[in-house]
């Protein structure tokens, strides 16, 4: 029989036989002592141990100072500022040519993190009739941008535009907004039709066909009025599918 004896240098076969490893000779490789590092190893380690410390609290104090200033900033920030929507809505509509007033009504919370902003815009004199079309095309361009530059971030922003005979909902798109002008123009052109609004119905600023709402107010009276109405539905379906239409006589 074979006697392993700690220190004796007999261990089993393949054990290596370290002289100057007690635990090793001894209990085999795997409980090998693991040599400590030395002073200057230890001091390295928390130097960078440091390092990271400060740089990580250093993104943490940079995300935060963003975060804190784009709350302040409102609109692009991290929670719905409507207030702050609206009062960049307003100053950039009122820049736009042949704008004469805007008035924004009270924020509309929406659901959680969500609001209505809507406005009205009353254009200036002669922007009904002796304007042509691209003049009232620009001038609801221009607001078109100015709702697209404040809505975001949970807010939407829209208005009417009041432009006499005419009443033209816009939103962020230029697009939806052109095309309730081409329609309202086109309405307004048929006999017996005296004022248009085209916008959208009652649930509120939407882009969609079937959301949209055309309402006629006209001379006409009887078959008349059915006549005018039921060309103006043919019209704007054409443009909105599924849109309301009503005409109301004198």
């Amino acid at each position: 029989m074979t006697s392993e004896q700690p220190g004796t240098g007999t261990g089993r076969a393949g054990w290596p036989t370290d002289p100057d490893d007690d635990l090793d000779r001894a209990f085999g490789p795997d409980s090998r002592s693991v040599p400590l590092p030395d002073r200057g190893q230890r001091v390295r380690r928390r130097v960078w141990v440091g390092i990271g410390s400060v740089a990580t609290a250093a993104v943490l104090a940079t995300v935060l100072v963003v975060i804190v200033g784009s709350v302040q900033n409102g609109v692009g920030g991290i929670f719905p500022r409507p207030d702050v929507a609206s009062d960049r809505f307003v100053d950039r509509a009122r820049s736009v040519p042949g704008v004469a007033t805007v008035d924004a009504d009270d924020p509309t919370k929406t659901s959680f993190a969500s609001y209505d902003v809507a406005a009205t815009v009353t254009a200036g004199p002669g922007m009904d009739g002796s304007a042509d079309h691209d003049a009232r095309a620009a001038l609801l361009s221009g607001l078109s941008g100015a709702a697209g530059d404040a809505s975001g971030n949970g807010v939407t922003v829209s208005a009417v535009a009041d432009l006499g005979a005419l009443e033209v909902g816009v939103t962020a798109s230029d697009e939806a907004t052109a095309a309730r002008l081409r329609l309202a123009e086109q309405l307004r052109a048929i006999g017996g039709v005296q004022e248009v609004r085209c916008a959208w119905s009652t649930t509120g600023p939407s882009d969609d066909p079937s959301d949209q709402e055309v309402v006629l107010q006209t001379a006409g009276r009887g078959d008349a009025l059915g006549a005018i109405r039921a060309k103006a539905q043919t019209m704007t379906e054409a443009v909105f599918p599924g849109a309301t239409v009503t005409a109301d006589g004198p």
